[in-house]
């Protein structure tokens, strides 16, 4: 069961008690992302990532690597739109150590100047790294075709130009304005009582003050094609549609909508563009849901001589989907597979550790994985049919391309 509780500060803490794990998960949730930044901002929330692992009042860069690594645990974060997440997992005997080493980030980094132009020299080969990887760019692309005003369109990372422009001083700007109480929530789980982790989070986090940001603006969806040239082997393709945010009624209906449709290897996609055609390696859906809108698209990549091909059955199986929706057995075994796939997870506390702060952070409420599988199985046709008519509409598609030569069908002769 997990316990939450507001400490004095207004911070909320999350903890969920797993006896039967040797392990504790803990993270810091921070509601701040790349969809977050102004112009002139952007690649910051990244940036600023990273430098809270490069030396604090208490400890050098290589003190906070080597605090975990010395004791067999783990220490990483990760950015994304919405979220900014610290984490760590490790034995139950150093949940001391790994909570007082989180605080230690989070309050007292130094954003030293020398330390940050290093750091963003690091920061701009990631994106190079990045860049160099064409299934990455397909998706940036998608993104940035369908929210074209929006900040969700953004890149997390930013560009090359955008982290060089950054200083010192705009890092830790950004982390004063949006590392605060109101905006943070930590989440623990594994084998540790809720009342010393209150105690010690209070102890570490008590002098923080509380300021809310205004809700963004809900996006604007466009439509169409992009393609970004690119001297590689494949072609790589993301084709889609707006869809729904993270709140969203539809929310179970959608999920199983994605993964009957491409979802594992048993789902329409895999079997028609792999198993049937043989068109590609790895074709899959997704899914995402933020505060504020959301989509619901498909990948795939294959050679550049078959990539017309590839573009037509992709569109067919989206205007399958459209006309005949899914059948019964394919809606039962889609949320037998989600159901199992959410049970087993509850296994790891770090999955569970995610799914509370998470859940808390953007949605304001306990994740309940009871509850998660009640509204799931509850899901009828009807759900599902709605979700599709609302969502894969003529005048909607989005069509991203990255490779040696575009496709010779536009969305409007697609869909």
């Amino acid at each position: 069961m997990t316990e939450k509780i507001t400490l004095s500060n207004g911070m909320r803490l999350l903890v969920e008690y797993i006896p039967g794990l040797r392990s504790v998960s803990t993270g810091l949730w921070i509601k701040t992302g790349s969809a977050r930044e102004e112009r002139g901002q952007y690649g910051v929330s990244h940036l600023l990532e990273h430098m809270l692992f490069k030396g604090t009042k208490n400890r050098t860069a290589l003190q906070i690597s080597a605090a975990m690594d010395d004791v067999g645990g783990i220490l990483n974060a990760f950015t994304a739109k919405e979220i900014t997440c610290f984490y760590t997992r490790c034995l139950d005997e150093q949940f001391t150590l790994s909570l007082e080493l989180l605080s230690d980030m989070y309050h007292n980094s130094l954003f030293d100047p020398e330390a940050t132009e290093r750091e963003k020299s690091v920061v701009i080969e990631e994106i190079n790294m990045y860049t160099d990887e064409p299934d990455e760019r397909a998706h940036e692309l998608f993104a940035a075709t369908l929210w074209p005003q929006h900040p969700y369109g953004h890149s997390i990372s930013g560009t090359a130009a955008d982290v060089a422009s950054l200083s010192a001083t705009d890092v830790r700007q950004y982390w004063q304005q949006h590392y605060n109480t109101a905006e943070t929530v930590l989440a623990v789980a594994g084998h540790v009582e809720p009342q010393q982790v209150a105690e010690l989070a209070e102890k570490l986090f008590s002098n923080d003050t509380a300021q809310t940001w205004p809700e963004l603006p809900v996006p604007e969806a466009a439509s169409g094609d992009a393609y970004l040239e690119k001297d590689i082997e494949q072609s790589h393709i993301c084709m889609g549609f707006p869809a729904i945010s993270i709140a969203d009624a539809d929310y179970y209906a959608a999920a199983i909508v994605n993964s009957s449709f491409g979802g594992s290897s048993s789902s329409r996609l895999f079997q028609e563009v792999r198993e049937k055609r043989g068109l590609s390696y790895s074709p899959y859906s997704g899914l995402e849901t933020l505060n504020k809108g959301g989509f619901f698209m498909a990948y795939s990549s294959t050679q550049p001589d078959r990539a017309d091909e590839l573009v037509e059955v992709m569109s067919n199986e989206f205007a399958r989907l459209a006309t005949n929706g899914l059948s019964s057995a394919e809606i039962n075994r889609s949320k037998e597979q989600m159901k199992g796939a959410l049970m087993l997870s509850l296994e790891s506390s770090s999955a569970v550790m995610s799914k509370l702060g998470k859940h808390e952070l953007l949605l304001g409420r306990i994740y309940d994985p009871e509850y998660t599988v009640q509204q799931l199985m509850a899901v009828t046709e009807e759900d599902i049919n709605r979700f599709i008519k609302r969502v894969i509409r003529p005048g909607s598609m989005v069509l991203a391309q990255v490779g040696p030569k575009p496709v010779h069908k536009s969305t409007r002769e697609l869909f």
